[in-house]
């Protein structure tokens, strides 16, 4: 597989992000099919929107419901106090008037705190930090950051907030693999992604000719494989012309 982009192409490599793109990954829960994700990640004048859709089948639907949305809106570029692109929103939607649907706005107050002012099970909050914050639905994006920026990176830390809380999430390279994508062999690294003091963890395979997206995903608890996700494909991108 051949990309049709190399990282000089798109404004968004330019800034240490994947570029624009749009890829498909196969669920499976407990070892069997429950549905697909579709990721969207395109770059509009100064923001990042990076959109994941989640289509449940099967049993699957019953519980979760047919689709559930999450959307990030990010800076498109770092400022001085990070050197990743800072996060403006984050919104999950799991069908009208769910009571996990979450809203989060991010801000940076005359003080200098980072602020985010957000809603879960219907009720608001507002969290402040001294460090910048994310959605959990970033850290694909951030790790991908990370490492176009340094390629030998094996490990860091983000704060992340979901549901009216703030925690360390890690991760930590763990081995070199390859994994087969249609009909190639890629080289990739395995990562492990830990909320701090959970009993759940992540693997996740980051191929460099992907710019450090997963072909691969596993989530465990307690040692027990319970989802996964492999790719299906991914196509990359130009940027849209403006006032497309």
């Amino acid at each position: 597989m051949s990309l049709a982009l190399t990282a000089a192409d798109t404004d968004s490599n330019i800034n240490h992000l994947p570029p624009d793109h749009i890829s498909r990954y196969s669920i499976n829960a407990y070892g069997a099919h429950v549905g697909e994700l579709h990721n969207h990640l395109e770059t509009r004048s100064a923001q990042i929107l990076y959109t994941s859709e989640i289509t449940a089948t099967g049993l699957a639907s019953i519980f979760v419901g047919e689709k559930a949305t999450e959307s990030s809106t990010l800076t498109a570029t770092p400022d001085q106090h990070s050197k990743y692109p800072l996060q403006k929103s984050y919104h999950l939607n799991r069908g009208k008037n769910h009571k996990k649907n979450q809203d989060m706005t991010f801000t940076r107050n005359q003080q200098g705190l980072y602020e985010v002012n957000g809603s879960y099970k219907k009720k608001t909050y507002s969290l402040k930090s001294p460090s910048p914050l994310w959605s959990r639905h970033a850290i694909p994006l951030l790790m991908s950051s990370d490492l176009l920026l340094k390629n030998d990176t094996t490990g860091g830390t983000f704060q992340i907030t979901e549901k009216g809380n703030i925690n360390n999430y890690t991760y930590a390279l763990k081995k070199t693999e390859t994994i087969n994508f249609n009909d190639e062999r890629f080289g990739v690294l395995k990562f492990m992604i830990q909320k701090q003091g959970s009993n759940r963890m992540s693997y996740v395979w980051l191929s460099k000719a992907h710019y450090y997206l997963p072909l691969k995903i596993e989530q465990y608890k307690k040692g027990e494989l319970t989802g996964s996700m492999q790719i299906k494909n991914i196509s990359f991108t130009h940027r849209a012309p403006e006032n497309d």
